[in-house]
């Protein structure tokens, strides 16, 4: 019997996080850096395994780690008007 094989794409910064899921303990998680940036690698998975969400969480970290921390979040209400 073949295995459904689940692949998706997750934009995150500048990054495309690639999620793959085979059900059960078989998932993994690929970073794709922008164009011209460097090659796509596998975040890497604990022998006793771990779950899509957790590689996902890892994956955000090791990009952030490389991008440093996001930027604040801009602040939402009236914007002043501009003066001439």
């Amino acid at each position: 019997m073949s295995r459904l094989l689940v692949v998706s794409f997750q934009p995150y910064r500048t990054y495309q996080l690639e999620l793959r899921d085979a059900g059960g303990a078989q998932c993994a998680v690929i970073i794709h850096p922008p164009a011209g940036r460097g090659e796509a690698q596998a975040v890497p998975q604990d022998p006793e395994g771990v779950t899509l969400t957790e590689l996902i969480g890892r994956a955000k970290g090791m990009i952030d780690g490389i991008l440093g921390p996001r930027p604040p979040p801009r602040a939402f209400g009236p914007r002043h008007p501009r003066v001439c």
